[in-house]
């Protein structure tokens, strides 16, 4: 048997070493792209845990928290909600979201040392039905109630007055609207956040009706609809 030339010998040696190092970089860069499309896209060091299909957005937990609180007070500046010497009272609703959306006040209102802000206890949950008597019970000419209601809840309170015609309670830019009166001091500045962020941010569970339902049934099939909903919506009240 005749003997393999050395050049030839050195040649074979280095295209499997080269080969091996390919495959050792291609297993390496797919392992950083796995890790890379887990990360969050905001802070792009910590894990998601969450991702905004009508955005592309994935969020950590602390940047998803920090993107609502940012969103609920640029809704209060925008609509004019709150001022700076506010007297604020919190009505919960007997949900188990209440809790963040009381954080998420107290956390921006902390800037504002002028502000009293006090939580009310109600005895028995709140549902739709029950918010004009919630708003007429707890509404004062010195003071400024706020309720826990978010983006799906408007949308699923507009549902509810398409579907029984009542008009008894409808949210008009960031106010309570009770049987077609404005009532200016009875606000929920959360319009503009979904509930299901804040029930994955705070670990808690969101409420349940069947026109939240159907309003979350129509965010699946299209991500954006409720966002598109609200601004027709705003535009269609005004």
């Amino acid at each position: 048997m005749g003997l393999i030339p050395g050049h030839y010998l050195h040649e074979s040696l280095f295209r499997a070493r080269l080969t091996e190092s390919f495959k050792i970089f291609y297993l390496l860069f797919e392992s950083l792209l796995g890790m890379t499309g887990k990360l969050c896209t905001m802070c792009r060091t910590r894990e998601a845990i969450y991702t905004r299909e009508y955005s592309g957005e994935r969020l950590c937990e602390q940047c998803l928290r920090k993107s609502i609180i940012i969103k609920v007070r640029k809704t209060i500046g925008k609509l004019k909600l709150l001022e700076r010497d506010d007297k604020i009272l919190f009505v919960p609703l007997g949900r188990d979201l209440d809790e963040p959306a009381f954080q998420i006040l107290s956390t921006i209102e902390s800037s504002f040392p002028e502000v009293s802000l006090e939580i009310i206890k109600p005895e028995l949950p709140i549902g739709y039905d029950e918010i004009p008597r919630a708003v007429r019970e707890y509404c004062r000419q010195d003071a400024k109630i706020v309720l826990p209601l978010f983006l799906d809840d408007l949308v699923a309170i507009f549902f509810r007055y398409c579907d029984t015609g009542s008009p008894d309670v409808l949210i008009k830019r960031g106010r309570l609207v009770i049987a077609g009166e404005d009532i200016k001091n009875a606000i929920s500045p959360y319009i503009e956040v979904i509930s299901r962020e804040v029930g994955v941010a705070w670990g808690v569970k969101t409420a349940e009706n069947p026109y939240l339902k159907l309003a979350w049934e129509l965010e699946d099939d299209t991500p954006g609809a409720l966002y598109n909903i609200y601004h027709s919506y705003e535009r269609i009240i005004q």
